[in-house]
């Protein structure tokens, strides 16, 4: 199970995947001054770090409230969902497709086709991930912070 939650009065996310527990901070929040410490905390690009190598970069993910897009880098590889006004959003990893089915009660289906590969549900500045095949954790886990991001985003501008 993948378990996202902001700690904002920390200013981090923390995602549980697996046995690990990853790390992601603002991008603004490493450069010193006031005026960066308040930028981080309207930050909708985020850095993780994950325990076996915390001083490296893991991934970026950041999140566009314009289009409503989230989008992670992870080394030379990148992904970005893409929404439509009324339908799900889609997202391609792997060279595989991805159609994620959002309810109005916070759960949401991550669909090949019409074969369901994961489950999740958001809560209150948190997200979790279940039911999923291994070879997704990694991915699944950067598309969790993406909708903690979304979720934090909208409780600030919306």
């Amino acid at each position: 199970m993948i378990q996202a939650t902001a700690r904002v009065l920390k200013n981090l996310i923390e995602i549980e995947v697996s046995k690990e527990t990853w790390t992601c901070r603002p991008i603004e929040s490493g450069e010193p001054g006031l005026g960066r410490r308040i930028a981080a905390l309207f930050s909708t690009e985020y850095i993780a770090f994950r325990p076996s190598e915390p001083n490296v970069v893991h991934s970026t993910v950041s999140y566009r409230p314009k289009t409503d897009e989230i989008r992670i880098q992870s080394g030379e590889d990148s992904w970005k969902t893409r929404s439509t006004t009324f339908g799900p959003m889609t997202i391609e990893y792997g060279g595989t497709r991805y159609t994620i089915n959002e309810r109005l009660t916070g759960r949401f289906v991550v669909m090949n086709g019409n074969e369901p590969v994961a489950v999740g549900r958001l809560g209150f500045r948190s997200c979790s991930i279940r039911d999923y095949p291994a070879d997704l954790e990694t991915f699944l886990a950067n598309l969790a912070l993406g909708y903690v991001i979304r979720t934090l985003t909208w409780e600030m501008f919306g």
